[in-house]
C-alpha cells in the first residue's frame, strides 16, 4: 500500500520541475535559440500554475491539511502516473545536459501538455474531497464555484443576472461577461464533432454539449414582450431610447435563454445560456461522460420538510430536478420556466372531457 498523499506527490512533481529549470540555468547559453528559451518559459509556467492551484484549491475543501493529506485511491493513482510522466520528461533534459546540443522543440509542447494534466489532476483531487464532505450539494466543485458567484451577484443587487431594474443594460451585460470568465476558470469550451460545442469541466471531466451551434453566445437574450410587461408605462410598439434591464427572476420569468445560430442552417436558435448550465452541472454518473444538470429554479422552490430523514429528502429533491443532459434540461426549461406566459392553447381537463 502506497504511503504517498496528494501533498507528497505534488511536492515530488514540483521538485522535478525545479530540477528541469536548474539544468537549463546551469547550461551554456552562448548558442541558445528560441527553442531553449521557450522550454524555460514552459517549465516556469507549469511550476507557477501548480503553485497557484496548490494555494487556491484547499480553501474550498476545508483547508490545506485535508488537501495535502488526502489519500483517495483515485487521486493517488492519477498523481503517481503523472509523476512518472514528469520524471520521463525531465530525463530528456538530464540527457541533453550531459550530451549537449540543441533542445528538442517538441519538449516545450510536452511540458505544456503535462502542465494542463497536472492542473486537471489537482482539480479532480479537490473535487473528490468536496463531494465527500458536501453530500447534500449536487453540483461538482467546478459548478459550485460558478454557482456561488452567481448567487452572490443575485443577492447583492448591482445588476446581477437576477437583479431588479436599476443596474441598466450595460451593467447587466458586464455581469454576464464576468460569468463567462468564471466558467473559463473551471473548464474550457471546445468544438465537439463537426457541429456541436462542448464545455469540459476540469473538476469532474463532465461534458455539456450544445448541439448544432455555430458559436457560443456570450449574453442572455430577453424577449421584448417580457420587457414590455416589466415596464407597463412604456407604450406598445414605441422604441425605447435606453433598453431596460430584465425584470427580477421569479416563477415563470427566469431568463435562461441565449440566442445563437445553428451551424447547419445559420438560423437563429434559442439555447441555454452557458454559465447557467455550467453553474448547475452535476458530475457524470459512473461510466458516463455527459454531465447532468440540476435545475436551480426548481431547487429554489424546493421546500425541505424537517424530520429524521432530512438527508434522504435532500437527495430526493435533487434527483427529481436533475436532468441527464443539456437537451433534457432545455426541454424542462422551455415548459416549466419560460420567460413568456404559456399560451392557453391546451384545453382544461373539463373541456377535454366534454370534447371527448
Amino acid at each position: 500500500m502506497s504511503l504517498d498523499t496528494v501533498g507528497t506527490l505534488l511536492a515530488a512533481i514540483a521538485n522535478l520541475l525545479h530540477e528541469g529549470l536548474w539544468l537549463l540555468a546551469r547550461a551554456d547559453k552562448s548558442f541558445w535559440g528560441p527553442d531553449e528559451h521557450e522550454q524555460v518559459r514552459a517549465l516556469e509556467e507549469a511550476l507557477d500554475d501548480a503553485k497557484k492551484d496548490f494555494q487556491e484549491l484547499p480553501p474550498h475543501v476545508n483547508g490545506q491539511v485535508y488537501y495535502e493529506n488526502d489519500r483517495k485511491p483515485e487521486s493517488i493513482a492519477e498523481l503517481e502516473s503523472l509523476h512518472a510522466r514528469f520524471n520521463l520528461h525531465i530525463q530528456n533534459l538530464r540527457n541533453w545536459a550531459a550530451a549537449g546540443g540543441a533542445v528538442n522543440p517538441v519538449w516545450a509542447a510536452e511540458t505544456a501538455h503535462l502542465r494542463r494534466l497536472l492542473h486537471r489532476a489537482q482539480c479532480r483531487a479537490a473535487a473528490r474531497i468536496f463531494a465527500l464532505g458536501r453530500e447534500s450539494e449536487p453540483r461538482c466543485l467546478g459548478a459550485f464555484l460558478v454557482y456561488r458567484k452567481q448567487r452572490a451577484w443575485a443577492g447583492g443587487g448591482g445588476g446581477g443576472p437576477d437583479a431588479a431594474t436599476g443596474g441598466g443594460g450595460g451593467e447587466y451585460g458586464r455581469r454576464q461577461l464576468e460569468e463567462l470568465v468564471a466558467c473559463n476558470a473551471v473548464g474550457k469550451f471546445e468544438r465537439f464533432g463537426d457541429q456541436d460545442v462542448a464545455f469540459v469541466c476540469d473538476f469532474c471531466d463532465g461534458y455539456l454539449v450544445w448541439e448544432d451551434l455555430e458559436s457560443m453566445p456570450s449574453l442572455r437574450s430577453v424577449d421584448d414582450r417580457a420587457l414590455a410587461r416589466a415596464d407597463p408605462a412604456s407604450p406598445g410598439g414605441q422604441q425605447q431610447q435606453e433598453p431596460p434591464a430584465p425584470p427580477p427572476a421569479g416563477e415563470g420569468v427566469e431568463h435562461w435563454q441565449a440566442t445563437g445560430f445553428a451551424l447547419s442552417t445559420r438560423e437563429e436558435k434559442s439555447v441555454v445560456f452557458a454559465p447557467l448550465a455550467i453553474g448547475n452541472h452535476v458530475a457524470p454518473a459512473p461510466g458516463q461522460w455527459r454531465a447532468r444538470v440540476a435545475c436551480p429554479f426548481c431547487e429554489d422552490r424546493y421546500v425541505l420538510a424537517q424530520g429524521d430523514d432530512e438527508m434522504e429528502q435532500i437527495r430526493y429533491g435533487h434527483d427529481e430536478n436533475t436532468f441527464e443532459d443539456l437537451a433534457a434540461f432545455q426541454g424542462h426549461l422551455e415548459w416549466q420556466h419560460t420567460a413568456l406566459p404559456r399560451p392557453a392553447l391546451l384545453p382544461s381537463a373539463r373541456e377535454s372531457c366534454t370534447v371527448m
